[in-house]
């Protein structure tokens, strides 16, 4: 009898049957990393108490909980200097694991350098990396450097920071790539309300970074049918080489019925690369004040950002009163999360609060918060309300192309404690529309907002100019 021969059967056979076998071993090797555990620890180098705390917790562990233990180790020592860290482990049949730890020699910093014109002074470049020469290196620490220089606004990033190695010494260089940037604004804004068929003007200049020695200066006014104001602020940095900055700020306040002038001084300083703390000492036309504020700042970039967050919050106690009105603590806080969705579309999650305790206290009409504007309820009209008391939420959807265009669309939902005759609490929703768009140093905004359900035409549309230099 004759059999006809087909390799091309046999073959597929086998490769069939090769494949089975390699599913077969998976199949037996995730069993048994699944039954394997970790029983004990055995060191075969010398360690500290740190990784000793932290491979204890994996005993009765699975053994793929190992590496993850492992990055957390190397992690912690690359932070803190010891950038060769080196650990090596095995788990044996019985469930031992078995470590080998080297720490490597320490690193520290060296002066931090720029590669590219940052158009500030040597020196002040350098004191606003936050990095300090002789500090141990954390790559950790570097990254939000490189973070904080970018937000700042005096500079556009053109490339990630970098770290170099001293060929002498064990010395990391960082090594910055920050172009200067044009950041001092000239800003105009003017605003119409429908409803209330009034005008509002607002003229803002502010010179930052003055001559690269990291000096602002801020002047602001407004005008209103029945109301002026006149602010403005100036910052002298490292006062006496030290990490305060002093800060002189006050302003003159008009209406129809009432004027005020006030000033502060104080100082502040940055508190790593995020925080940043200030104590002022204020006089009034009738009072005196001390404040304490706190803010922290972790967004991507100055224009526009994309992802982070932004908090500003402050507690101000008026003393000394020379009329039968009583003390108060006046206390806020203002909170901004920018979330990437997808592409260039972002959400923006906003909310502020604010109240005068005693919630009972004689006040004066300037003591009371005035609200009203893009900076809070931006169906209203600057500065439109005062209230002892208030809270608000906002959520924006925004579609971005770079830096150059932004469009959103807003929804304001809040509370507010009535004015004198009134009394009681008030619901406020506002919602709008806002489009701003950049051409080289210049920039327009428009928005147009609505509040309470108001006709659509009956809105506050404003029409924003500005320029960098």
């Amino acid at each position: 009898m004759w059999f006809k021969c087909h390799p091309e059967r046999s073959v597929a056979k086998s490769k069939d049957l090769l494949l089975i076998l390699v599913s077969l071993l998976l199949l037996c090797a995730h069993a048994f990393a699944a039954d394997c555990r970790i029983t004990s620890v055995q060191w075969q180098s010398e360690h500290e108490p740190y990784e000793e705390t932290q491979v204890q917790a994996l005993v009765g562990k699975s053994c793929e909980s190992w590496p993850l233990t492992r990055e957390r180790i190397l992690d912690y020592y690359e932070n803190r200097g010891f950038l060769a860290a080196h650990l090596e482990g095995s788990v044996d049949s019985a469930g031992v694991l078995s470590l080998k730890f080297s720490r490597g020699s320490a690193w520290v910093w060296a002066d931090p350098e720029n590669m590219d014109s940052s158009g500030s002074k040597l020196e002040v470049f350098r004191k606003q990396t936050g990095i300090v020469a002789g500090d141990l290196v954390s790559p950790q620490d570097l990254e939000r450097s490189d973070m904080k220089l970018a937000r700042l606004g005096y500079y556009n990033r053109t490339a990630p920071v970098q770290m170099f190695r001293d060929p002498v010494r064990n010395r990391i260089i960082p090594v910055y790539h920050m172009q200067a940037a044009a950041v001092s604004e000239a800003y105009a804004l003017l605003t119409y309300s429908s409803e209330t068929d009034v005008w509002e003007g607002n003229v803002n200049v502010a010179l930052y970074n003055i001559l690269g020695t990291a000096r602002d200066l801020q002047i602001e006014g407004y005008t209103g049918d029945e109301a002026r104001r006149l602010e403005g602020s100036y910052k002298e940095p490292w006062i006496f080489g030290t990490e305060w900055n002093v800060i002189a700020r006050g302003y003159f306040d008009e209406d129809s019925s009432t004027r005020d002038a006030y000033g502060e001084l104080g100082i502040s300083r940055d508190i790593g690369f995020d925080f940043a703390v200030g104590v002022f000492l204020g006089v009034g036309s009738n009072r005196k004040t001390s404040t304490f504020e706190l803010s922290y700042v972790s967004l991507d970039r100055f224009v526009l950002p994309r992802s982070g967050t932004r908090f500003d919050g402050s507690v101000v106690w008026n003393m000394d009163r020379p009329d039968s009105l009583d003390n108060y603590l006046k206390a806020s806080a203002k909170f901004s999360r920018y979330l990437p969705l997808y592409g260039n579309w972002i959400t923006r999650f906003s909310g502020a609060a604010g109240g005068i305790f005693p919630t009972d206290a004689d006040l004066d009409r300037f003591d009371y918060f005035a609200l009203g504007g893009m900076d809070s309820f931006k169906g209203m009209d600057v500065r439109f309300m005062r209230t002892r008391a208030y809270g608000y939420s906002e959520f924006a959807l925004l579609w971005q192309d770079g830096y150059d265009l932004s469009i959103e669309a807003f929804y304001q939902p809040g509370l507010y404690r009535a004015f004198v005759p009134d009394h009681g609490w008030k619901r406020e929703h506002d919602y709008g529309v806002a489009f701003t768009q950049y051409r080289g140093n210049w920039s327009v905004n428009l928005y147009y907002a609505l509040r309470n359900g108001e006709n659509y035409l009956d809105g506050i549309i404003g029409f924003g100019l500005k320029t960098l230099f």
